[in-house]
This record gives structure tokens, sequence and C-alpha cells, in this order.
């Protein structure tokens, strides 16, 4: 950009509707923290088959969350995104049946129908690696009514979500974590490979806001919750704060420190790992050159942040947020 000239926007996309699991980026937009950073960031709610993928290859601004299985494919569609960003270490998808249920792992899916995304690569995997011929998807309705009313009912959800609204109606769950699994991407967010070769300190200064924004929102939670409340008014205070409760309990975004992990802690070998099973299931081809899937550039190691402390001690912190 020429000396002077007025920051981009750039346009980041979410992957779904505004709920505590995006509650670090909404911290990042009304705390001022992207702002501070001479950043403008517009951000946008994505949803249902809302196309992420092909949304940022076509935006030169644009960045989306997706999950890490994703990327592989929209590489080796020649999609022009990256990787840039590990928006939660472990990626939460799972199953939830009946506390009583008799499917007490994945093995026991066999002969069963699951509500949820068809095609799933996530479905693949378990029906090769547990042998499941007879597990049957059927598509899913976007809330929980089918599970209350149908003792049998098996769907795909979110731990930090799903559980809470069924207890709501006084039906209690149990949750199988699709990591726990085997299978075990990163849910990241994706760049346009322009913006990265062409404006990386957008990227960079992006990254360290929305890192920023997590420590923030894990602070104290109330504001970005009152403003998740006027913009998307399905969700309720107690659910948001289900939903915080279980994002901490699990370590979504901090990740396991036993096992090296971090707030936006990138592990190659995981990465290829990934794409050598995407291989085997015959969803990729090949597995393209790690670089064009995922950069390092952007983690808190490569910008200097030190994820295990709060903002207030990172070097040019912006912000000190307030505690509760």
């Amino acid at each position: 950009m020429p000396h002077g000239a007025p920051s981009p926007t750039l346009h980041f996309i979410h992957d779904w509707v505004p709920e505590p699991e995006h509650g670090g980026y909404y911290a990042a937009s009304i705390l001022g923290i992207w702002k501070s950073l001479a950043l403008n960031v517009e951000v946008l709610v994505g949803g249902p088959n809302s196309e992420i993928e092909k949304r940022v290859a076509l935006d030169p601004f644009g960045l989306g969350i997706v999950r890490g299985d994703a990327v592989f494919v929209a590489v080796e569609r020649g999609l022009p995104v990256v990787a840039v960003n590990s928006y939660f270490q472990h990626d939460p998808q799972g199953i939830m049946v009946r506390e009583d249920s008799p499917v007490r792992t994945f093995a026991d899916l066999d002969g069963h129908e699951v509500a949820g995304q068809t095609g799933a690569t996530w479905q693949l995997y378990l029906q090769r690696k547990f042998g499941l011929p007879r597990m049957r998807v059927r598509p899913i309705t976007g809330n929980v009514m089918n599970f209350v009313h149908d003792p049998s009912w098996i769907m795909q959800a979110y731990p930090t979500s799903e559980p809470y609204y069924a207890l709501k109606e006084g039906v209690r769950s149990r949750f199988l974590p699709i990591s726990e699994s085997g299978f075990d991407p990163y849910r990241v967010i994706i760049a346009n490979k322009k913006l990265v070769s062409d404006h990386p300190g957008l990227v960079a200064a992006f990254s360290r806001g929305a890192y920023l924004g997590w420590q923030a929102y894990f602070t104290n939670p109330v504001p970005v919750h009152e403003h998740i409340g006027r913009i998307s008014p399905s969700m309720e205070p107690d659910g948001m704060r289900f939903s915080y409760v279980k994002m901490r309990e699990l370590r979504l975004v901090e990740g396991n420190p036993a096992t090296g992990e971090s707030m936006g802690h990138v592990n190659l070998q995981r990465w290829l790992h990934l794409g050598a099973t995407l291989k085997d299931l015959g969803v990729i081809k090949s597995v393209p050159p790690i670089q064009s899937v995922v950069s390092t550039a952007f983690s808190p190691d490569a910008l200097g942040i030190n994820p295990s402390l709060g903002p207030w001690f990172w070097s040019n912190a912006p912000v000190v947020p307030r505690k509760p």
C-alpha cells in the first residue's frame, strides 16, 4: 500500500450465526482491538451452505473459518486459499446421543441413522475405521427438537451448544467427540493467498488482534455476550454462558499445554497426518506441499506473542481488558 494510504477493509466470514464460539473475534471488533492496530475488519455472518472457501477465494481481502480438512480440498480444487490461524486446536464436532442410548462408542453406530451433514469427511473416516456399513446419514434440521421427541435420534452436534438446548427441554445427553476417533483436524482461519503474499502485515495485524480478542473475551465475556444477544436474538444469556464455560473446560482455543498446544499453535506433523488420512479416504488425490495448505508465519510464536500470558503482558498490547 502507498505510504499514508488508508488500510483496506478485511472481510472476515465466520462459520455460523453469531455465537460465543466466535467470541474472540467479536471482542477484537467491538472493543476496538483491530482498530488500535490500524486495521479495518468487517465481520460477516456465515451459516449453512455458505461456501466460505469460495467466497474467500474470490475476495482479495477475504478471510474465513473452515475445518482443516476443507483447506486440503480447496487447494486441490485450485482455490487460492491458505490456513493462517489455528482457531480451535481441535475441531469440536461430535455425535450427541441420549444419556441412556445403547450407543456408547463409535463402533456402536452401525445400524443407526445419524442426523448430520451429508458427505462430511468425518463420516467417511468413522465408516472406514470402525466398519459401519449399516450406518446411515439423514439430513440435520438445525435444532434439537427431533432429539428431544425421539429417544432413538442421534445427531451431529457441538458440545458447546446442542447439549444445553436438549437439557433445557429436559433431555440429558452424552457426547462422542470426533477428535477422539483419530480424525482430529484443526478448525482454522483461511485467507486469500493474494492477501497473504501482497499484504502480510495486514494478516499479521489481523492475527495479533484475534489472539488479543480471545484473551479479552476469556477475561470478561459480558460485553461480547451482550453484543451477540443484540445481533443474534436466538442466543440466550444462559446458553451463551454454557458455551463459554464449555469452551474453557475443553480448552478449544488454548489447547492442551501437556502436549505442546497453545492458542494459535501450528503442528505441521498434524497437518501432514491429516493430508495422508484424506488421501487414504479418497477425499483428495494427493497430498500437496504443506506450505500451500498452511502458513506458520502468523502463529503467536512467529509474531513474538506468548499465548500463555494475559494480553497486558504482550508486546504492543493495545487493550487491557476489564477483569470480571
